[in-house]
Parts: structure tokens; C-alpha cells; sequence
């Protein structure tokens, strides 16, 4: 059932018909699936009849489309899979100690570059202390209070985006 609006030009009104806001006279209209698909003028998928008589049109398809690895786009990256056990006893021991040393200098990108290994290499040798951790929260705590409401909203929905994924 679609509604359409009409400028009050007639006094009378006929069954189905009802003023609305502005006196604007409402028509009630019921239209078929495919004169529906038609008047819309975008791509319907399915339409469907639902119990009060009206018709439910939606443009998006029922069943979402199955993507397989070929139908994705090649990886912007290449990851090493690491096998900490592979590395040497000293390079594993520098750069647990360096981590633990100075954890704010020492971050895991620059560990990763001075003894070239990748970053998932580092984060399971030295793991980040539990103070610095705290220290993060609270930097970026403070950077949340300085957002703005818009600034805020756009990072909350890319959040819930990744969720979806």
C-alpha cells in the first residue's frame, strides 16, 4: 500500500481518502508487486504480500551472496608466519630486555626494525608491562574527552563495522 498526497481541490471525499497535514488530501493506493518495482525506479530484488494487505519491496537481496577467497582482492600485505623458536637464544634475550628496559623507547615497530623481524615476532617475545599498558588506556582516554561528537560517532560506527566483519 503506498500513500499518495493530493492538494485539497475537491470538497468531497471518497472512501479511502483522509486529510492530512497541511490539508493535503492522503489517498490510500494498492498496487501490485510489479507496478511497485515500476513506480520505485530502482532495482527491487523480492517482493512480499505481509498480513495487514500491504506489500513489503525491498532492494536488497534475501540471501547474501557467498564470497570465496578468489572472488577478494590480493592481500595488501605478505605476513611472515614466525616461529619464535627459530630465533636465536640472544636476539630473543636483547629483545626482551630492551622491551623491558625502556618500554616507551623501545616500541614494538623499532624492536622489529633493529633486529629485522616482524612485529608479531616481537609482540610474543616482550610483551608490553602492565604499567605501560595503563599509561596507553589513559593517553587515549584523554584523546577520546578531546574528540568532538562527530569525531566520536564516525569512530564508534567504524567500530561497529569491524564487528560486523
Amino acid at each position: 500500500m503506498f500513500t499518495l498526497g493530493a492538494s485539497l481541490g475537491r470538497i468531497g471525499r471518497t472512501a479511502g481518502e483522509k486529510l492530512g497535514h497541511c490539508g493535503q488530501l492522503l489517498q490510500t493506493v494498492r498496487m501490485s508487486s510489479a507496478r511497485a518495482r515500476n513506480s520505485l525506479g530502482t532495482n527491487v530484488h523480492f517482493t512480499e504480500k505481509l498480513d495487514d494487505g500491504s506489500i513489503f519491496v525491498s532492494r536488497v537481496p534475501k540471501e547474501l551472496p557467498t564470497i570465496t577467497e578468489a572472488d577478494l582482492p590480493p592481500p595488501i600485505r605478505k605476513y611472515k608466519s614466525v616461529d619464535i623458536k627459530e630465533l636465536p637464544a640472544e636476539l630473543r634475550k636483547a629483545v626482551q630486555d630492551l622491551r623491558a628496559d625502556d618500554p616507551q623507547h623501545w616500541t614494538v615497530s623499532r624492536l622489529a626494525k633493529k633486529f629485522d623481524v616482524p612485529p608479531r615476532a616481537v609482540l610474543k617475545l616482550a610483551q608490553c608491562p602492565e604499567w605501560r599498558r595503563q599509561e596507553i588506556q589513559l593517553q587515549a582516554d584523554k584523546e577520546w574527552e578531546n574528540l568532538g561528537y562527530k569525531k566520536r560517532l564516525i569512530r564508534i560506527n567504524r567500530l561497529r563495522r569491524r564487528l560486523l566483519q
